[in-house]
């Protein structure tokens, strides 16, 4: 495996290298192995930013795309054909980045912990040529937690790098030479394909390995289970699942798209997705969590299926033999199960471009408003002809064991007009529809009276 690190090609051999594993986290092989202690360990699980690096690779496109990633989370198998930066490699000939500069002049830290990953949030956004306004600061470091500062001195410190003359900076990356990986070493296997065929061919010879894109739900898992050995297939660098395309009537997502593309794209049609999507994690994670990632895991509370559902996505599956398409609404069968079959996986999600008369709203209710799993989330879409209400859709996260739609609602609404007593009328139909539970996100009582109060919110912000 070949990659950059701060400007130094590496090449490793997994098994001339005993100690070296692919599915290691990029965190424990930057301080354990490669020396570089600058990136800290903060939480472990993607909670904290304080591992917080850099990766520059190549999009589907050929061109240079570079995005702040979790170090905790991100495996080292990752990195192959990819640049890393990491706080040792953002200061040059000795002398500090501008990002640095402004936050010592500013006091924009004091115990020291979480700096460097805030430099490098800021770091990713100077590389990408976004403005240092506040809220454009706030979002890139939506997933750096700092216990000192209140974050005053650091938002300060950043918007002064606007006052500056920015200069020019493109991180080289190998030469595109990508190799197939293929680890098998102390009972575990690794292996990454470089095309759709090869990875339809090794999902139908090992079905009961796991796939991983992303690695941000994985390696919590890992993390809090500490497996003997695991058997993954690596699918983040297959292009195939990377792409979105823009149809007459349809937007195209691929399986393997990251939520940050897919959420750039859905805004354009769906403006109001953007927030909803901001809510999703933190940049860091949105940056390299999948699309499919989130679907697949089939969990109850998470984000994408409630909108995918409301939307009435397609979900196509493929495997080595044949390719169905299913509706969004069928894909889930239990907690925490789907329709799959074990040589499929999910090759992409088709969503509608909207009408005129076509209005879409999404609200997800979390104890925080960044880097927090729901308590419940809600999203409906619907049409308004001459005032009356046609092609409601809805989608529920947290009020079942699966993100399931409410056919109640959706009948109750259908042809009547377009008011706030409608909607109020509907409330009751919650209660009828859900039996939901009492966990560490909320009470039941918490969960139903927040989706009757959504329904209000959603009137409210439509009308």
């Amino acid at each position: 495996m070949k990659f950059i690190l701060n400007g130094t090609p590496v090449e490793i051999d997994f098994i001339k290298e005993k100690l070296l594993f692919p599915h290691m986290t990029v965190m424990d092989y930057l301080r354990e192995h490669a020396h570089l202690t600058g990136t800290k360990e903060g939480c472990g699980i993607g909670d904290c930013g304080a591992c917080t690096v850099c990766l520059a690779e190549r999009d589907v496109f050929g061109n240079t795309v570079i995005s702040s990633v979790n170090g905790c989370l991100i495996m080292l198998g990752m990195l192959d054909n990819k640049h890393l930066i990491t706080i040792e490699g953002v200061a040059k000939n000795g002398k500090l980045h501008l990002v640095q500069q402004s936050l010592v002049e500013k006091r924009g830290s004091q115990c020291g912990f979480c700096s460097p990953g805030m430099v490098m949030s800021a770091y990713a956004h100077y590389l990408n040529k976004k403005p240092f306004t506040r809220s454009s600061i706030e979002s890139s470091l939506s997933g750096n937690l700092c216990r000192c500062t209140g974050y005053e001195s650091i938002f300060q410190a950043l918007i002064d790098v606007e006052k500056y003359e920015r200069i020019e900076e493109n991180p080289e990356l190998p030469e595109n030479s990508r190799e197939e990986l293929f680890v098998e070493k102390n009972g575990s296997v690794y292996i990454k394909p470089l095309d759709l065929q090869s990875l339809l061919k090794y999902k139908r010879w090992y079905p009961q390995y796991t796939l991983v894109s992303g690695a941000s739900d994985l390696s919590v898992k890992y993390k809090t289970e500490h497996p003997a050995s695991v058997s993954l297939i690596d699918i983040s660098d297959i292009e195939e699942l990377k792409g979105v395309t823009i149809n007459k009537d349809s937007l195209t997502i691929g399986a393997n798209a990251s939520i940050e593309s897919a959420k750039e794209a859905l805004s354009v049609y769906y403006p109001q997705l953007s927030e909803y999507l901001s809510t999703f994690a933190s940049l860091q994670i949105r940056n390299k969590a999948s699309m499919a990632g989130s679907v697949a895991g089939a969990s109850p509370v998470g984000d994408i299926m409630p909108l995918l559902l409301a939307l009435r996505a397609g979900i196509v599956l493929t495997s080595d033999k044949s390719s169905r398409s299913i509706e969004s609404r069928n894909f889930n069968t239990a907690y925490r199960r789907h329709i799959m079959a074990d040589d499929e996986i999910i090759e992409k999600f088709i969503l509608p471009l909207p009408s005129e008369r076509h209005k879409l709203f999404c609200s997800k209710q979390s104890k925080r408003k960044d880097m927090d799993i729901s308590s419940m989330t809600f999203c409906i879409s619907l049409s308004i002809d001459n005032g009356i209400i046609k092609d409601v859709s809805t989608g529920f996260g947290g009020m079942a064991a699966v993100p399931c739609a409410s056919g109640k609602i959706e009948e109750f609404l259908t042809g009547r007009p377009f008011t706030e007593d409608t909607f109020i009328k509907a409330k009751p139909l919650v209660r009828q529809e859900f039996s939901t539970i009492s966990d560490i996100r909320g009470s039941a009582e918490y969960r139903l009276l927040v989706a009757e109060n959504l329904l209000i919110k959603c009137f409210n912000d439509l009308k």
